[in-house]
């Protein structure tokens, strides 16, 4: 009967002093955590939308069509401050994967980067959410810089005819 007295203190303690920790989750395809800041699908969003890394490491962010219809080719305008980061390489993302793959090209240009991508599946579009491409930075100074789709960003449907935007999102890499 003398361990009873101290098990149930110690329960005591251990149940009392233990705090519940809710996670911030921050997911940047979460459509009412985009819509809380003005970005509503179709959109053009960048996973994760902020990253952390070291000067001369990597930076790796994928820009993300949101909710869309019928899309059948994509241009991601994207503005950078190239005075603190490099674009050290792009890739195809998975959106457009097909039986035939993508049509996919980018121009690096003093801190604009276009991203130019177009399904080639036999359905002629896609819809859905994906990752478009894969962009890797290279920071060169310490400190935020922000990555930024432009206006002139869009998507197109079979015809070429546009299809509106109603949300572009924004990433920041944070190099130390």
């Amino acid at each position: 009967m003398r361990w009873i007295k101290p098990f149930i203190i110690i329960i005591s303690f251990l149940l009392f002093s233990c705090e519940i920790v809710e996670p911030e989750l921050n997911n940047p395809l979460d459509t009412e955590a985009n819509a809380e800041k003005g970005i509503n699908p179709p959109a053009l969003v960048f996973s994760p939308s902020s990253v952390s890394t070291s000067i001369g490491g990597n930076a790796i962010l994928r820009v993300y069509a949101m909710e869309v219809t019928g899309v059948a080719g994509i241009h991601a305008k994207i503005q950078y401050d190239n005075t603190k980061l490099v674009v050290s390489s792009v890739s195809p993302g998975t959106f457009f994967n097909s039986t035939q793959p993508p049509i996919f090209i980018y121009e690096d240009n003093a801190g604009v980067l276009d991203i130019f991508t177009f399904y080639m599946g036999s359905d002629k579009t896609k819809d859905g959410t994906g990752d478009v491409a894969l962009i890797t930075f290279r920071p060169t100074l310490a400190g935020q810089s922000q990555v930024q789709f432009t206006d002139e960003s869009e998507l197109v449907d079979p015809n070429d005819q546009p299809i509106t935007i109603n949300g572009l999102g924004t990433g920041v890499v944070n190099a130390q």
